[in-house]
């Protein structure tokens, strides 16, 4: 009975010393390093930029051309967001997918005799013009119709407010995008003596406009339209184009009427690079 129950035992004892190698050999061995993944980028950063066409100042004939820029830093999970671009440089601090609010801030060229508006002699120059403000959007249906208000006041050049209020029907055909909506643009009384009126001084030095005092309110009514292609994730083009007539007592001004002109076109196009970022580390950007 003793030599059965110690044949057991040694026959136990053989096998576990069997099974023990065979166990540890189907172990990963602690000397393999694991492989090192790096993580993927947890950002997106868009950048646009282009030539736009745009008139020199407001009210006049001639034109110059000027950089279009846009920048957009995402975080996981947003998409890029819908602009144009004669929306001001803003920077999105609310944002309830219907409702987006923020500051806005926009540049205005100067006004002078240079670039063929020699028939502007003896008015007053206008330098130029940093204007800061605040815009809200709101978006009825989402992804498809846009509408969006600003309102700024110059901090630099003229001393004025101004504001605009424009919608846009959006709609995606494939790798393009296109919009259309209407503009419309406000002016305070300092904004509009600035571009606008003529003092009877300064219709005896040039000569061929009589003096002339503007109100403020409406200033113009237009339209704007953009397409936009996508070559593939990382490469897109905008082409873009906006007019605005000069209305009200800004339409009726000599400015617009002898000086310059009652319309106003815009064009450019843009071309956009997104890229993947894995942010600053800082306050979870």
């Amino acid at each position: 009975m003793r030599f059965s129950s110690a044949l057991r035992l040694a026959a136990s004892i053989s096998a576990v010393s069997i099974a023990i190698p065979a166990f540890a050999a189907d172990l990963p061995s602690r000397a393999v390093a694991p492989a090192y993944v790096d993580p993927a980028p947890i950002f997106t950063v868009i950048i646009a930029a282009g030539p736009e066409v745009t008139p020199s100042f407001p009210g006049s004939k001639s034109y110059t051309v000027l950089p279009s820029v846009h920048l957009a830093y995402l975080k996981p999970g947003e998409h890029d967001p819908f602009y144009t671009p004669d929306d001001s440089f803003d920077f999105r601090i609310l944002d309830t997918g219907w409702l987006k609010a923020g500051p806005a801030a926009n540049f205005l060229n100067r006004r002078g005799l240079s670039d063929g508006n020699g028939q502007f002699f003896g008015l007053h120059n206008v330098r130029d013009s940093v204007e800061l403000g605040g815009f809200v959007e709101l978006w009825p249906f989402q992804d498809h119709l846009r509408i969006r208000g600003e309102v700024r006041k110059a901090v630099s050049g003229y001393d004025g407010v101004v504001g605009s209020i424009g919608a846009d029907a959006i709609g995606r055909f494939g790798p393009f995008q296109a919009s259309l909506g209407p503009r419309v643009k406000f002016g305070d009384q300092r904004y509009v003596n600035n571009f606008f009126s003529i003092t009877p001084t300064e219709a005896a030095l040039n000569g061929r406009v009589n003096a002339y005092q503007a109100s403020s309110g409406l200033t113009s009514v237009g339209a704007y339209a953009t397409v936009r292609y996508d070559f593939n994730s990382t490469y897109s083009a905008t082409l873009f184009g906006g007019y605005d007539r000069l209305a009200s007592s800004v339409g009726s001004s000599p400015v617009a009427t002898v000086l310059g002109t009652r319309d106003q076109f815009t064009g450019g196009v843009t071309l956009a690079y997104t890229f993947g970022f894995k942010g600053f580390g800082i306050m979870g950007y």
